[in-house]
This record gives C-alpha cells, sequence and structure tokens, in this order.
C-alpha cells in the first residue's frame, strides 16, 4: 500500500488539496452537513480531470514513447498509421471537449481568488511607492471619463472624444533616477507581487483561449485530420511520390 501510485495522483491531490481547503473555509460541522453535496462536486471535478490525465499518462504518452509521430501524416500511409491517427483525433475530440471547461473553471476561480489580489495591492503598492497618483477611469471611447486622479491631459481628452485610444505606458517602467533608495524593497516586493498576480492572469487568458479553440474549431480541425488520413489511404496512399 505505501508504494502505490494512484491512476491519476495529480486529480487525487488536487481533489484532496479542494477538500481541505472547502473544510478549512466552511467549518468541520458545516463540512459534515454537507458533506454529500461538496463530495459529489468535488469528485466530478476530479473525474473529469482524471480523464485527461490517464488519458495522456497511460495512452497517449506510451504510444509515442514506442511508435514515435511517424503515424501522423506519414509519406506512406498504411491501415497502422491511419488507425493510430484516427483514433487518437476522436478520441482527443471527445475528452478534451468535456474536460477543457473543468480546467478553466478552475483556473478562472483561481486567479479570482489568488490572482487579483496580487494585481489590485501589489499594483497599488508598487504604483505608490514610485508616487503615482491612483488614477480611475469609466466608460469606453468616446463614454470615456476620469472619476479619480489628476484631470486628464486636453490632447488626450480630445482622443477619448474621437473614440481613438491611447496606448497606455508600460506598467513595469520605472524610473529609477527619482525614486529614493529606501523605497526600493516596497517596489521589488511590491513588484513581485504584482507581478504573481499578473502572470495567475497570463494564464487564465491563456487557458480561455485554449478553450475557446477546443470548443469552436477542435472538431473541424479533428474531421478536417480524418478527412485528409482518409484520402491519404485510400486514394493518394504514396503522395506526394505517386
Amino acid at each position: 500500500p505505501n508504494n502505490l501510485k494512484p491512476v491519476c495522483s495529480a486529480s487525487d491531490g488536487l481533489y484532496r488539496a479542494l477538500q481541505g481547503a472547502t473544510q478549512g473555509i466552511i467549518g468541520p460541522d458545516n463540512y459534515v452537513e454537507y458533506g454529500p453535496l461538496i463530495a459529489g462536486g468535488l469528485l466530478r471535478v476530479r473525474l473529469e480531470l482524471c480523464v485527461v490525465e490517464s488519458f495522456f499518462n497511460e495512452a497517449v504518452l506510451p504510444f509515442v514513447k514506442q511508435n514515435g509521430l511517424t503515424w501522423v501524416l506519414p509519406l506512406h500511409e498504411t491501415v497502422e498509421t491511419f488507425v493510430a491517427g484516427s483514433i487518437f483525433a476522436l478520441a482527443t475530440t471527445f475528452i478534451l471537449v468535456g474536460s477543457t471547461k473543468i480546467v478553466t473553471v478552475l483556473v478562472t476561480y483561481s486567479d479570482l481568488l489568488v490572482g487579483a489580489p496580487c494585481r489590485l495591492f501589489g499594483g497599488f503598492f508598487f504604483d505608490r511607492a514610485q508616487d503615482k497618483p491612483v488614477t480611475l477611469d469609466v466608460g469606453v471611447g468616446f463614454f470615456k471619463t476620469r472619476v479619480m486622479g489628476p484631470p486628464v491631459p486636453a490632447s488626450e481628452e480630445k482622443l477619448w472624444r474621437k473614440g481613438i485610444e491611447i496606448d497606455p505606458p508600460s506598467v513595469w517602467d520605472v524610473d529609477w533616477d527619482n525614486i529614493s533608495p529606501s523605497k526600493y524593497p516596497v517596489i521589488f516586493t511590491s513588484g513581485s507581487v504584482k507581478a504573481l498576480g499578473e502572470s495567475s492572469k497570463f494564464v487564465r487568458k491563456l487557458t480561455e483561449a485554449v478553450d475557446l479553440f477546443v470548443g469552436r474549431y477542435l472538431v473541424l480541425v479533428a474531421s478536417g485530420y480524418l478527412g485528409i488520413k482518409f484520402l491519404h489511404f485510400k486514394v493518394f496512399p504514396d503522395f506526394p511520390f505517386s
């Protein structure tokens, strides 16, 4: 038992972590009372992630390790390469279309609970250490207005009224010549916290982009790939050398 390695070790670890976090947030008494409901939701998450994990760990990686990637689009299509490519395309489509939603939800909540506070507080102290004013702009284009902070320069406001957005300066630009060395620790610390929040935001956007691609285009890509494999196998098996 001590050497037993679960089939979905990563999914099981995440399940235990979510279980412990939930119990810590709502308390042991409430956890017991609402245990079946909580367990059902967490097990659903664990199941979806386990499907993806086991598919890649037990099917894809061993097959690629043994056979390489020559079956993807070989110069000479055989029964083995056609079956391998077709099964991989179909299995990947069915598995990823359902599972990427769960991953996106988890990453979104992680960014909301960890990334957003890091960006908010880290960015606030990062800017205050540089003596930058607090600004808050509301609206888009013609309707954009500043509700907090120094007034907008006339030239910039004129562009706003025309619906032209101005690219803001990089949030990481620091004028070290005009900053007191005593503020360096605050800048480095708050900058690190802000960088963690920005990294979380990048991961969230990347996950959303993958989920969007899987939901909209993966079926089309897989269908096109299957069509190419079929034509290559039945009609032009030796293309482009035939």
